[in-house]
């Protein structure tokens, strides 16, 4: 209860997004009591810079490694997901207009020919710099607590899903890319109903 932001991020974060820079990937997630402090250990507050959680933490240093290790190209990808009521939902979608989680695009999953499962209306966002990144999940934030009502409140609910692609490529090797993706994961309340 009283362990700091930063020491999560540097005893669970930093590891997990040192294998995601080295091309394997990567899952963390907060599984607890609705109440017990998840989604603050996920996103963290707004108010003051040490309280920022697991993905601005993670984006924060995944940035600077990129610009650290200046042999290699680098690419990076942002996405959002919620899962409420086994549905999938986008939450950096562009439409402005959300009023409901229901209004925004339903994600699926589906198996392709190669036996790999995709997740499809899933919006991709390129970021190149911590600042677009943190505006997208700004975005996703918004539009999960957009999408709560007293009647549904998604945020005790639903499962939220953070996804950073991460896309690299040695300077001089162009025939040769690695992918890897790490997920950050905001469990629902583990109660039972």
């Amino acid at each position: 209860m009283d362990t700091k932001q930063k020491d999560i991020f540097e005893n669970i974060g930093k590891e997990v997004c040192d294998s995601a820079l080295n091309g394997f990937n990567g899952t963390i997630f907060a599984y607890g009591q609705t109440g017990s402090g998840k989604t603050y250990t996920i996103t963290g507050g707004a108010e003051r810079l040490e309280d920022r959680g697991l993905i601005p933490r993670a984006l924060n240093y995944i940035f600077k490694e990129t610009h650290r290790r200046s042999d290699y190209k680098w690419t990076i990808y942002v996405s959002y997901l919620e899962i409420y009521n086994n549905d999938g939902f986008d939450l950096l979608h562009a439409d402005a207009n959300t009023k409901n989680l229901e209004d925004l695009p339903k994600v699926i999953l589906r198996e392709n020919q190669n036996k790999q499962f995709i997740l499809y209306n899933l919006s991709v966002h390129k970021v190149e710099n911590e600042e677009e990144a943190l505006f997208h999940l700004m975005v996703g934030d918004d539009n999960r607590v957009i999408a709560e009502t007293p009647k549904n409140d998604a945020s005790t609910r639903s499962h939220c899903i953070f996804m950073i692609q991460i896309e690299s490529q040695k300077i001089g090797e162009e025939d040769k890319k690695t992918l890897s993706k790490l997920h950050i994961v905001d469990l629902s309340g583990s109660e039972s109903n």
